[in-house]
């Protein structure tokens, strides 16, 4: 399912399938359906420190800012 070592969020490259390998104890991230093994598309990682836009499970697009992207380790996900 997983073919490479973890990379935090904010290293992930654009329009990359990723599923979450971990994430630091933060109540809301949970919340918003980030949990381990979530998968999440990166559609745009902006410039400059900008945040990283997400897609979901493939239902609904978040932002996330650069500081809590880094705290964030995935795996990118591989075609079967």
């Amino acid at each position: 399912m997983y073919d490479k070592q973890p990379i935090n969020l904010y290293e992930a490259k654009n329009r990359g399938t990723f599923h979450v390998a971990s994430i630091p104890q933060i109540r809301l991230l949970e919340s918003m359906g980030l949990r381990k093994g979530t998968q999440i598309t990166v559609k745009n990682r902006y410039i400059m420190g900008g945040p990283v836009l997400l897609r979901v499970e493939g239902a609904y697009d978040l932002a996330l800012g650069k500081d809590i992207a880094q705290q964030i380790a995935v795996k990118e996900a591989v075609a079967v």
